[in-house]
This record gives structure tokens, sequence and C-alpha cells, in this order.
């Protein structure tokens, strides 16, 4: 995953700085939640309207698109679309995932959590191990025969 691709296909774009700004043909997206009461349309048919809110701000929202199987009141989602500045309304086309990179970063500790472990048992596994050897009759410390003799 390139910064390109993060900014282009992940990363969302804060609701405080949609109203005023100018009307724009590039997609972004946006993170927040379906204000609960405003849902109205066919959403089963692609066609909604709602308030979608985050924190302290709200913006009006006009979707149309392809059946969404998340929207829904007092859901949190990611809407796809473009601000349309002289009716002050987001014109959403698609919903996408919500990033969640809490449960990735957590899969990666635990694995690296049971490496560690692992290494951790087997350094103790190969000392106990050579502690048994060099008790044993068995072993005998090697001669250097390169060695001067005196």
């Amino acid at each position: 995953l390139t910064y390109q691709d993060y900014h282009t296909r992940l990363s969302t774009v804060p609701l405080q700085t949609m109203p005023g700004s100018s009307s724009s043909s590039k997609l972004v997206r946006i993170q927040g939640m379906v204000k609960s009461g405003t849902l109205s349309g066919d959403v089963e048919g692609g066609q909604a309207t709602f308030e979608f809110t985050e924190g302290p701000v709200t913006i009006p929202v006009v979707y149309q698109g392809p059946p969404p199987e998340n929207l829904r009141e007092l859901k949190v989602l990611v809407l796809v679309g473009h601000w349309d500045a002289q009716t002050n309304v987001f014109q959403a086309q698609d919903t996408a995932l919500l990033n969640n990179y809490g449960y990735v970063a957590a899969a990666y500790g635990v694995s690296f959590l049971a490496l560690v472990w692992m290494l951790f048992a087997m350094s103790q596994r190969v000392m106990v191990l050579f502690k048994e050897i060099k008790e044993s009759k068995l072993y005998e410390p090697e001669v250097d025969s390169l060695a001067k003799k005196q």
C-alpha cells in the first residue's frame, strides 16, 4: 500500500471541511454517522436522503448508487461521493468499508508476542539440553590440535 493509494482509496476527509468548500467532481471519502430519524427514501433501491454527522458537524446527504447493505440510522460508515457547494449537499454514490486498523495492529501484536514466546521457550530448552549434555559423560571439551605444545 503506497502513500498515494492510501490517500485515494482509504483516507477520509473531515466533515468540518465540507460546508463552505467549493464544488468538486473529485471523489472524496467522508466518515460519520447517519443521524437518527433522518433516513428517508428507497434505501433498498439505492436512493436515500439523510443527515450525516461527525461530532458537532451535520451535513445533508443524497445517496444514489448501488443498494447499500450497511446504510441505516445510527450506523458509522464511510461515504464516497462529492460535495455540491450550490446546494450544500454531499452527493454520495457508494459506501465503503470503515477503516479499522486496530484489529490489524492487534493481530500483528498477538503474532509477534507468540513468536517471541516461542523463541524464548526454544532458547530455554537449548540451555537445558546443553546443561544435560555437559553433565553427562558423553561430553568432552574440544582440544585445539593446532595449539603449540609447551
